[in-house]
């Protein structure tokens, strides 16, 4: 590892990198990294097609980009799609699980099909994907990496959101991660996870659309005073996936601007 050029430690050559969610959004621009790094990239995502700028990079790279439509809160669906994976791809070197779901609203207006959705996507979608690529990893003596997307909203509140369920679904990611890590770090497999503060994502600016006011706090409450974008989380990602840190583990990158040290003090 010590002779090894900075290039070849962030280099995912000849690894196959599974991205859960990653047809959109956060999932879709770390898709793009892996690649670029040089990854065979697997995505696995709901939607029956993914962003049509997705569809731009596979036409490009037809043998290194591939997409599966997967509805993670099927067990059936899960497990052939998995089936299918490994059959054709044989490894899974590292995983990273963007598909998530997210609820803003009012405690006292969450319903009992909310909590069950967010729950099955957030958390058993999420606990799943990571196991199928844990078991193959262990099955063939690989020292791989998980990276679980959490939140900031699973350590602290974020200003302007009601997200009390979504919150606690995150915590559950949050605590897995480091509970797996342990229980995972004698076969050399890292666990580490990501949370990202405000994240000019299709999905966020969808709902600043409907509030308006969303947009002033996504660009004054963090420290930066500009919300971020997938860039902003891409090279997170990449550090944590590649041996440039293989001797991380158990962790939590916060890429938020600063809304760590600082969400309390914004006032709506």
């Amino acid at each position: 590892m010590a002779n090894l050029s900075l290039a070849a430690r962030f280099s995912l050559g000849g690894r196959v990198i599974l991205i859960t969610g990653g047809g959109r959004g956060i999932g879709m621009a770390l898709s793009k990294t892996c690649l670029d790094a040089g990854a065979t990239v697997v995505v696995t995502d709901v939607l029956p097609q993914p962003d049509p700028v997705f569809l731009d990079w596979q036409k490009k790279t037809p043998n290194q980009l591939h997409y599966y439509c997967c509805d993670l809160t099927d067990k059936e669906e899960v497990e052939r799609t998995f089936t299918s994976i490994l059959e054709k791809f044989h490894h899974i070197h590292g995983v990273v699980t963007a598909a998530g779901v997210c609820i803003d609203k009012p405690f006292l207006k969450h319903e009992w099909e909310d909590i069950r959705r967010l729950q099955a996507v957030n958390e058993t979608g999420t606990f799943f994907a990571v196991q199928n690529a844990v078991k193959n990893m262990k099955q063939h003596g690989i020292k791989g990496s998980v990276v679980m997307i959490c939140s900031q909203s699973a350590q602290h509140v974020c200003p302007g959101h009601l997200l009390t369920a979504y919150a606690g679904s995150k915590g559950f990611v949050f605590s897995m991660a480091r509970s797996l890590a342990h229980e995972l770090a004698p076969d050399g497999i890292r666990v580490n996870t990501i949370s990202p503060g405000y994240i000019a994502t299709d999905m966020n600016l969808s709902l600043a659309s409907l509030r308006p006011e969303l947009l002033k706090i996504f660009n004054e409450a963090p420290p930066f005073g500009r919300v971020g974008t997938p860039q902003d989380v891409e090279l997170a990602a990449l550090y944590l996936l590649s041996d440039a840190s293989s001797y991380v583990t158990g962790q939590d990158l916060a890429i938020d601007g600063g809304m760590q040290v600082s969400s309390g003090n914004y006032k709506l």
